[in-house]
């Protein structure tokens, strides 16, 4: 993943044509890093409000928000809410493989809960309960540290748990 960094970074220096859509796409900044993508698509959702999937500064990553939520609009019942949580690491972890680290690496995990909100059965224990369960499939220990938030609302409609991690990766020399 390194090399094929650097090569993005090469092809953009010297105007090679844009990466194909299903390869993870880097914009480099400042920090020895910049923004990262898991593609195109990925690149141009996250434009429509300023800000990118992942953004690596030197040795760590920072994970923007993955949503966990009822998308078909009907309330979760606590199965349901673990399998979109699993989705929701699944795409954590392809985003930070994009930005060449993996849910190995993280340090910090910070999650946004709308507590009682109607699009999910459980309680405040039932979100911990679900999310520390299936957090745990995906990041055995030792574990990262962490903080649950309780929010009013998140930015996607019938969202009900948002996870925003830092991975510590340091790039090979």
């Amino acid at each position: 993943m390194r090399k094929f960094l650097a090569a993005l970074v090469f092809a953009a220096l010297i105007g090679a044509p844009a990466a194909a859509q299903d390869e993870p796409v880097f914009d480099p900044g400042p920090y020895g890093g910049g923004a990262v993508y898991l593609n195109d698509a990925h690149r141009e959702a996250n434009d429509k409000w300023g800000y990118a999937g992942a953004y690596r500064a030197g040795d760590y990553v920072y994970l923007s928000g993955v949503v966990a939520g009822a998308w078909g609009g009907e309330p979760m019942d606590d199965a349901a809410f673990r399998e979109n949580l699993r989705q929701v690491f699944k795409r954590a972890d392809d985003v930070l493989g994009a930005a060449d680290a993996s849910l190995e690496d993280v340090v910090e995990i910070i999650s946004f809960h709308v507590w009682g909100s109607p699009m999910f059965s459980g309680d405040k224990r039932a979100h911990m309960e679900a999310l520390a369960e299936v957090k745990r499939e995906f990041m055995p220990a030792p574990h990262p540290a962490w903080s649950a938030i309780g929010v009013s609302e998140l930015l996607p409609n019938n969202g009900v748990v948002e996870l925003r991690m830092v991975a510590y990766a340091p790039l090979a020399d």
